[in-house]
């Protein structure tokens, strides 16, 4: 029987090849979207929850209330660990995780920076990453011991066993390789390349005591028989009990969510990158949606054409059953047509997809369960899409089909015009959406941020450099393409110290504000571009005292009350500063942020970094000679410098790729929606051939006959707006609510959308349209 139903299909298809190819275009554009999306949805899902104990795995989050203002995050103190293992009894294992800038890993000559971390062995008893020589857990023992990942024991040691062998951190430090771990995976968050023993940090005294010091990450396992929800219960206030800390509450949050659920409000896990996985998981449905919208609307316009033959069929003795299974397995075949294109266009836009979302997925071809998967992929397709004409077709009665007197009556919408509104209104909120994402990803780029990040770079500050920064700095300043140079704490890109712990004079105990802190010796307005409203930069070469000074920005200015700040003294811990100058405020975290406190103390505090200021006149000369120099007083590590302007247009890749992939299916809703109006229209034209002719016989112009064949889908279009326009505008609300520095929605979004969509319809449609007008009358009524 299937083979008969198939042979029938096959010639139903053939009989009908233009049709055929736009539903089979239509559904391999469809489905070759949606599994892209699935493989992608796949990968973020996979991310830090493929370990064998992922289950058991926790990150220690807190929370802090500051006068209602509720933040959470996810960093400890360096005692925190130990004292979380030795007072419950649920946690298996603890491990700290260290975020340090790259360090310097030499062997003889090769020198490379690395993303280094220093872990105790907890850190692979739980995450069971492939080792391929030694013993990690065993290597993190010792003090003097490294694990390095593959890659890097293949750049120090080449194709040599690297176990047993030395490496110089830092120029200063030798570790022996105890054990060689394969490089971190593609989907987890670590990103390290080798891995230190924190016991060195407290061979070093480099390790405290205290409890307000928030250094590192901890995560915790618990016990097989552990209830996370019953130990959170007792965990609460375990930070309270153990120092000087107010207003703040402890839990363990699951490993296998932090990538995609990290987002919080008040304390409680509300999304993350979760929404957009939802936001395009459910785009890639709705692709394959218009796509067999398209299948359903071609179907049901031909109905009239395949009555007689259902007539038939009923007459010859055939049941309902059979004509739906007859018609489900045409729009099976078409389905699986549509597979096999969809395959080749995966492979041939997978480099690209990749591109797109910064991400290095395999093709999952070689996978058993995909193929299981496009089995049931196909059949779900295939009956989606033919289950409505199925129905439709098979309920003809013989009676009337035959007697060519099928019921054209109608009300106020047949259900083909309900689906191409469907289409229509999913294609105007993905091109306003698109629209308003784009609006909002220039209104930020555009934003001034307070400094100039162009022609600005900055270097590590190794230990030689620290030693002899003075000549370092005068070598530098005597360039003629350099402007300026000042060590700093941190990168103008990223801040790497906050507090709430500030003090002031007339400051109230209960107003705890975060202020980030940073740190430079000289210059810094100058080498950073800020600009000064108040007071003078910091300089300690030529007022020593400017070791304890501090500059501050205005959010700062205003909270701590001050009109005029300059000489007041600022407290941090147990060190006083005092306010040289006052500069506008500056962006160095996330640009779709507020601006937030911040205060840059003179060096004190320990410097990291070189931030140089190039006048951007013969770079490549002026990049030769600080390579020389950097060389010749830091011979033991590599030149490896930044610039400040591409390190924050990294800040936008999650937006653009929000951007990115919404137009991009936009366009291909765009696509495959103009691929079923331009099937629909061209059988309506053929349909309404005798009309068109009566007409042009009667004195109608090919213009008039053009805009009387639009005008049924230009009402559908405007129809479509009406609908999609408020859902837009609730759906982009919800999105630009998550910054604080936004744009507003204007109408003109909405217009512009209306105007594209009415513009596609019209194309589309009016392709088909002439071409049925310009036909010579004579052709068709002929016969009449």
């Amino acid at each position: 029987m299937w083979k008969n139903y198939l042979k029938i299909a096959w010639r139903n298809i053939l009989r009908k090849k233009g049709f055929a190819l736009i539903n089979i275009g239509g559904l391999a554009v469809g489905m070759a979207a949606s599994v892209l999306i699935m493989v992608w949805i796949q990968f973020e899902f996979s991310v830090d929850s493929q370990y064998e104990k992922s289950d058991r795995i926790y990150a220690v989050w807190r929370t802090n209330v500051n006068q209602g203002n509720v933040s959470s995050w996810d960093y400890t103190p360096s005692p925190y660990a130990a004292a979380l293992k030795e007072e419950y009894p649920e946690v298996e294992a603890v491990t700290h995780v260290t975020e340090w800038d790259p360090m310097v890993l030499s062997v003889g000559d090769q020198a490379f920076y690395e993303q280094t971390s220093f872990v105790d062995p907890g850190f692979f008893e739980m995450f069971n990453f492939r080792v391929l020589e030694g013993d990690p857990i065993a290597a993190l023992s010792s003090p003097d011991n490294i694990i390095l990942t593959e890659s890097v024991a293949k750049k120090l040691f080449g194709e040599e066993s690297a176990i047993g062998k030395s490496v110089k951190v830092e120029s200063e430090l030798d570790f022996e390789v105890k054990a060689v771990v394969e490089d971190m995976p593609s989907n987890t968050n670590f990103k390290f390349t080798a891995f230190l023993p924190y016991k060195k940090l407290e061979a070093m005294n480099w390790v405290e005591d205290f409890w307000g010091n928030n250094n590192c990450r901890t995560f915790a396992m618990l016990s097989p028989d552990a209830d996370l929800e019953a130990f959170n219960a007792k965990f609460k206030d375990f930070s309270l009990r153990k120092g000087d800390v107010k207003n703040t509450s402890d839990f363990l949050f699951p490993m296998s969510d932090l990538h995609l659920r990290s987002k919080f409000e008040n304390g409680k896990s509300v999304g993350g990158k979760i929404d957009l996985i939802q936001m395009f998981g459910l785009v890639g449905i709705v692709i394959l949606l218009i796509a067999c919208v398209n299948f359903v609307n071609l179907s049901t316009a031909q109905s009239e054409k395949r009555a007689k033959e259902v007539g038939i069929r009923k007459v010859s003795g055939a049941d309902r059953s059979m004509l739906i299974w007859q018609f489900l397995a045409e729009s099976i075949l078409i389905s699986l047509a549509a597979y096999l294109l969809a395959l080749l266009l995966i492979s041939v836009t997978f480099p690209g997809f990749n591109q797109l979302i910064g991400k290095e997925l395999t093709l999952p071809f070689a996978q058993p369960y995909f193929w299981i998967f496009s089995l049931g992929y196909v059949f779900l397709t295939g009956i989606l899409a033919g289950i409505y004409p199925a129905f439709l077709l098979s309920s003809f009665r013989p009676a009337l089909v035959l007697k060519s007197r099928m019921s054209s009556a109608r009300g106020w919408f047949k259900p083909r015009e309900l689906l191409v509104v469907f289409q229509f209104t999913i294609v105007a909120i993905l091109i306003a959406s698109t629209w308003i994402i784009r609006s909002q990803m220039n209104f930020v780029q555009n934003r001034d941020l307070g400094l100039q990040t162009e022609n600005l770079i900055f270097h590590p500050m190794t230990a030689p450099l620290k030693k002899d920064f003075s000549t370092v700095r005068s070598e530098v300043e005597a360039l003629p393409g350099v402007v300026s140079i000042s060590s700093t704490f941190s990168p103008f890109t990223e801040g790497y110290s906050d507090t709430n712990m500030i003090g002031w004079q007339g400051k109230d105990d209960a107003f705890m504000p975060k202020v980030n802190r940073m740190g430079a010796d000289a210059h810094v307005v100058k080498t950073a571009g800020l600009e000064l409203i108040s007071g003078r930069d910091i300089d300690v070469y030529t007022n020593a005292a400017d070791s304890t000074a501090v500059l501050i920005n205005e959010t700062a200015r205003d909270f701590m009350g001050f009109a005029d700040p300059i000489g007041e003294i600022v407290k941090d811990g147990d060190r006083e500063y005092r306010v040289v100058g006052v500069v506008k405020d500056f962006i160095i975290e996330s640009p779709f942020a507020k601006p937030e406190g911040i205060m840059i103390f003179g060096p004190k505090i320990q410097q990291n970094f070189i931030h140089i200021r190039l006048s951007g006149v013969q770079l490549q000369e002026t990049m030769a000679q600080l390579e020389t120099i950097f060389k010749r007083l830091n011979p033991d590590s590599p030149f490896e410098y930044k610039f400040a302007d591409a390190i924050h247009a990294q800040k936008f890749v999650s937006q653009q790729q929000t951007s990115s992939l919404t137009a991009v299916f936009s366009g291909l809703a765009i696509l495959i929606s103009c691929l079923g109006l331009f099937g629909l229209a061209a059988f309506i034209a053929e349909q309404r051939s005798k009309e068109i002719s009566v007409r042009k016989v009667l004195g109608a112009s090919v213009q008039g006959l053009v805009l009387l064949l639009s005008g049924e889908f230009t009402k559908l279009v405007v129809i479509a707006m009406v609908i999609g326009v408020p859902v837009t505008w609730y759906a982009m609300s919800e999105w630009l609510a998550g910054f604080d520095y936004r744009i507003g929605i204007d109408w003109k979004v909405f217009l512009g959308t209306g105007l594209i969509a009415l513009l596609i319809a019209f194309l589309t449609v009016s392709s088909q349209a002439i071409k049925a007008a310009l036909v010579n009358p004579a052709k068709t009524l002929k016969s009449e």
